[in-house]
């Protein structure tokens, strides 16, 4: 009988899946000095710049980072946060010091982030770089589908994308809350739903690269298996948002220390990008001061009366931003009174009704040669009524003067 070959293919074609004999399968020691081996210029060069340094230094004084260069610095920091775990491995190589993506009872996430409000200044154009699973095998399973693994048991992408939607809402939730601190919760639940999309998020699959190192079957492909089976769009586009919410779940659970603040920062330097005109419509929007009016006070004190009627209706015709394609609200303000009958005085459009109908009322207002007209109008009214008020208390005035005087010469004629 012929010896077993490393490697053997099951089934035909570039589909086949090969599988690899215990023998030869790459265990947890040889993956950390991969590792360490693929580090090793950079590591190199980090080692001899800091010798450097130090023949440079002079005094008795201890080393310290602010004595090297900023690239430097930035390669410490990187090799630091994946060369650990690979070194922690070979210094206990009798412990499993490896998180393992099945075994729930071996991972300890952090219960908490320091997670601050979106400031305009803050957001930037380029892309932010993807921060790295600091896990090599919790990287695999993130971009694997299940429909791409020998066995059940063998680790997906589908529990690590169950766990980093979980840690994408709370981030999200927690920024539009600090951001946007006057938003109702109606219009706040759609600036997350922006945010937490399959759109939103798959694109981030697609500008990582993400899709390209996945492992998924053949028919989520643009052509499909051929001669069987295609996936839908709305399937590939589930497909790479989930990607990218199990590539969150990875990241968290590589790094038990920082990774939820990791996580968090990159989420924020995304979706800023996202909600960056929201965020600055926020930061320059005038701030009502205490006993400040909103304009649909200021406009009914402006032209309001008795028995006049500022009314404010919903316009037909639905609309969506172009932008974040939410649905978009469109209200009218009318006047009836002053010579006018459903007079629309102006119009607000926002994804909250009580904000379009606001921004009606500051358009009005902003019509200042119409508005002068009704002021004048009112003005007229108010002066009229008081010089009509002022000659009826005249007249009584002295309607009770010739009463009081007809008393008085009753009682003369009386006493004589």
């Amino acid at each position: 009988m012929p010896k077993r070959n490393r490697t053997e293919s099951m089934g035909d074609g570039p589909d086949a899946v090969v599988s690899v004999s215990k023998r030869t399968k790459p265990d947890k020691d040889s993956d950390a000095l991969q590792l360490i081996l693929e580090n090793a210029d950079d590591l190199i060069g980090c080692i001899r710049e800091l010798q450097s340094a130090k023949k440079n230094r002079s005094g008795p004084s201890a080393l310290n980072l602010d004595d090297l260069g900023d690239s430097c610095k930035e390669n410490i920091s990187r090799l630091s946060q994946i060369l650990s775990p690979a070194f922690q491995s070979l210094a206990c190589p009798s412990q499993d010091t490896a998180i393992e993506h099945k075994d729930a009872t071996a991972v300890r996430i952090p219960s908490s982030a320091t997670i601050t409000k979106w400031t305009a200044s803050a957001i930037k154009k380029s892309l932010p770089p993807m921060p790295a699973v600091l896990d090599p095998k919790l990287e695999i399973a993130a971009l694997t589908h299940s429909g791409r693994t020998n066995k059940v048991t063998d680790p997906n992408y589908e529990r690590l994308e169950w766990l980093g939607d979980a840690y994408i809402y709370l981030t999200a939730t927690s920024l539009i809350y600090q951001t946007f601190p006057t938003m109702d919760p109606g219009k706040s639940s759609q600036l997350r739903e922006i945010l937490l999309r399959n759109r939103t998020l798959g694109n981030y699959t697609v500008q990582y690269g993400l899709d390209k190192r996945a492992n998924f079957p053949v028919e989520f492909g643009l052509g499909g298996r051929v001669g069987g089976t295609s996936a839908s769009n709305t399937a590939r586009l589930k497909a790479r948002g989930d990607i990218f919410e199990a590539y969150v779940g990875a990241l968290v659970l590589s790094d038990p220390e920082n990774g939820v603040q990791r996580a968090a920062d990159w989420l924020k330097a995304l979706w800023g990008r996202e909600l960056e005109r929201e965020i600055r419509k926020h930061e320059i929007a005038p701030v009502m001061r205490e006993g400040e009016l909103g304009p649909k006070t200021e406009l009914e004190r402006a032209i309001g009366c008795k028995g006049i009627k500022i009314e404010y209706k919903d316009l037909p015709g639905a609309k969506r931003d172009k932008v974040t394609n939410v649905l978009l609200f469109t209200v009218g303000c009318y006047l009836t009174g002053w010579g006018e009958y459903m007079k629309q005085l102006g119009y607000g459009t926002d994804q909250n009704k009580k904000e379009a109908g606001a921004k009606a009322a500051k358009m009005a207002l902003n019509n200042r040669k119409m508005l002068q007209i009704y002021k004048d109008r009112k003005k007229a009214y108010l002066d009229a009524r008081a010089a009509q008020e002022e000659a009826s208390a005249v007249k009584e005035e002295a309607s009770a003067v010739k009463e009081e005087a007809s008393d008085v010469k009753v009682k003369e004629e009386a006493d004589d």
